[in-house]
Formats: C-alpha cells, sequence, structure tokens
C-alpha cells in the first residue's frame, strides 16, 4: 500500500503508547482510524483529537467476539479494512519460577491471543479485497529474553513467528505483513 489517503487504518491498544503514536501518525497520512482500545474513553479522547475521520471503539483483543464486532463496528462505519495494528500489549514481571498460571494466562490471552483474533477476523476481508496490511507489534522481547521477562518474552516470540510464518502464506495475495519490534519506549506498559 503506497496511497494511504482515504483507506481505513484499525489500531488496538490506541487509547495510549506506542498505539495512540500510530493511530495519530495514520490520521496524519490521511487515513480514517479506528482507535481501539480496552479503555474506552482513552479511546475516546484520541479519537476526538484526530477529528471526523476517526472512531473509538471498545475492544478486549482477549475475546474473538470482541474482536469481530470491532470489525463489524469498523465496516458499518468505514466500509472496508486496509490496515491492521495488532498492537494492544501488557506486561508482567515475573521469574518463571514464581509465576501465577493466571500471569501467564493473562500474557497470553492478550499479547498472543490478541494477534492471533486480529489476524483471523481481519485477514479474510484484506485476502478478498486483494489489498492490506498487517502489522503485530511484537517488542525487542521477541527477539531477547532474561529474567524477569520470560513470560512476556514467551508471548513476544510467539507474535515474531506468528508474523513470518503469515507473511509468506500472504505474499502472493496483495497482503503485507510487518512485525514492529521497538525496545524501551516510556508507555503505560
Amino acid at each position: 500500500m503506497q496511497d494511504l489517503d482515504g483507506k481505513v487504518a484499525v489500531v488496538t491498544g490506541a487509547g495510549s503508547g506506542i498505539g495512540e503514536g500510530i493511530a495519530r501518525a495514520a490520521a496524519g497520512a490521511g487515513m480514517k482510524v479506528v482507535v481501539a482500545d480496552i479503555d474506552l474513553a482513552r479511546a475516546q479522547a484520541v479519537a476526538g483529537d484526530l477529528g471526523d475521520n476517526a472512531m473509538p471503539c471498545k475492544v478486549d483483543v482477549s475475546s474473538l467476539p470482541s474482536v469481530e464486532a470491532l470489525r463489524d463496528a469498523t465496516l458499518e462505519r468505514f466500509g472496508a479494512v486496509h490496515l491492521l495494528c495488532n498492537n494492544a500489549g501488557v506486561w508482567i514481571g515475573a521469574m518463571m519460577h514464581d509465576a501465577d498460571m493466571k500471569d501467564w494466562q493473562y500474557l497470553i490471552n492478550v499479547n498472543l491471543y490478541g494477534v492471533i483474533h486480529g489476524v483471523k477476523t481481519f485477514l479474510p476481508l484484506l485476502v478478498e479485497q486483494g489489498e492490506g496490511h498487517i502489522v503485530n507489534t511484537a517488542s525487542m522481547g521477541g527477539l531477547i529474553s532474561g529474567p524477569p521477562e520470560g513470560l512476556y518474552t514467551t508471548t513476544k516470540f510467539a507474535v515474531v513467528g506468528l508474523s513470518e510464518a503469515l507473511l509468506m502464506e500472504v505474499a502472493d495475495k496483495g497482503v503485507g505483513v510487518s512485525v514492529l519490534c521497538p525496545g524501551l519506549v516510556n508507555t503505560n506498559l
């Protein structure tokens, strides 16, 4: 996708941090933007700053029905999706030998299943239209690991692998795939 003007971007975790930055950059490039976040008030604040071509939407990426509702709301408002940024993520610093299973489950549900749900829900639209791009936010933690990052890096390594495999699967379908691996960024995370 070279010309972004008038195209539609869906950004999860867009109520703050990296997602907010992506949403603002997309709007600055002339895109219509769905500002999706589990915190609706934050999504509304960002979308309000971006103007009439932005729509706030509450989404829990760990829930497939919630991500499907995000898709449906996007299509109802804008009629298409061209860019999906699976950006929502969480962090818990814990040593693996001390980690509670609920911490594992929380990180896997948001960081990994959030990406899986986004791909499962939006990829068929992109393939059908023969155009689009998916950006999955991983982390430098998806490339290197060490304590107390074991739980987090497990999910982010998986996002890198998912993204690399997906790129090969859709390369001939007009759909691009990128994986974003930022280092330390001053966000709410």
